[in-house]
Parts: structure tokens; sequence; C-alpha cells
């Protein structure tokens, strides 16, 4: 019997978003078109379609995934020092995830309400935890976008081969030296 003959699914969508993380967790330079996505699914890619309109429609429920699994990474993260090492775990764990996530410009974000609603979880938490409580909300925004920024730029770095090679424990405590958030301790709870 053939997988597609087998295939029987009631939710097509959230098997599509499955199978994309699959391909990008073994892969993280992962090129897969709908229709290649359709035949590992054994589906008919017209079927895809129904679901998403392009590649890139998928990719943002990819992304929204990402950033919620990221919301609830960090959301154990009580404290700004935890709040960065959980960060860049996440992403140096979930090279080709994270890839997808930040490839995402504001214009993409905004076109899709499961994407804008994971970016915004997110959000939320590096608020609360990065943020000064009652400071105006423009410093609030800029302190949280220092430690993103920070990490980011690094993690991109690192993963570049840019930097001198380190473990990514030796990197995430690196990254809190860097920003003035702890020491070696510190990022280990």
């Amino acid at each position: 019997m053939t997988r597609r003959a087998a295939y029987h699914h009631g939710d097509l969508a959230a098997a599509a978003v499955e199978e994309a993380l699959r391909l990008i967790a073994a892969e993280p330079a992962a090129s897969f078109s709908l229709r290649s996505l359709a035949e590992r699914l054994g589906v008919a890619h017209r079927a895809l379609y129904n679901h998403f309109a392009t590649r890139d429609t998928l990719l943002a429920s990819v992304a929204a995934r990402g950033f919620d699994r990221l919301a609830d990474t960090l959301r154990q993260a009580p404290d700004p020092a935890r709040f960065l090492a959980a960060y860049v775990r996440f992403a140096l764990a979930e090279p080709g995830l994270y890839d997808v996530m930040t490839q995402r410009d504001y214009a993409q974000i905004n076109a899709h309400p499961g994407l804008r609603s994971a970016v915004d979880r997110v959000i939320a938490v590096a608020l609360a935890v990065l943020a000064t409580p009652g400071a105006e909300e423009d410093t609030r925004r800029r302190e949280v976008m220092r430690v993103w920024m920070l990490a980011h730029g690094g993690i991109g770095l690192q993963r570049a081969g840019m930097l001198r090679l380190r473990s990514g424990d030796e990197f995430a405590e690196e990254i809190l030296r860097i920003a003035g958030l702890g020491s070696k301790e510190e990022t280990k709870r």
C-alpha cells in the first residue's frame, strides 16, 4: 500500500507544518516546495494549496510555531541573564527554525495573524523580564531591543564562524558577559 493510499488525516495544515519542522530540523537549509511536501505527506499537492497559498504562507505558520516554542522557553527564564541564555541556546539548538523565524519581515509578520500573535507572546515575555517596570514605553522597547539585537547579532556571527569557535554553552556565557548580565554560574540555572 502506498503512503498516499494509507494517508488519512483530519488536520492537513498541522501535518504539513510538522513535516516542514522535521525537514528543517534535519537539514537547517532545507529547501522544499509545497509539491514535494505534499508528496512526503502522501496527499495531492492541491490539497496543501487549500491551506497554504504559497510556500511563504507555510513558512509563516512554521515561524509561528517557532515563536510559540521560543515564548514557552523564555517563560522559564525569570531574569535577564537566564532570558538571554535561553534565547541563545534556543537559536543555536534550532538553527533552521531560528532562520525561518527571523527571516520574516515586519509586513510578513503582520500579514499572518497566527505569526503576529506568536511574536507578540515573545515580546510580552521579553518586556516582563527585560524592561524596567513603569518606564516610558519607548524606554521599555529599547531595553528589549538592546538585548535582542545583541543576541541576534552574536548568534549570526557565531553561526557564520566569525568568532573563535566555542561550544553553545561557552558562547551563551560570553554573550552574558558582553551584555553585563552575569557569570558562568548564573547561566546554568
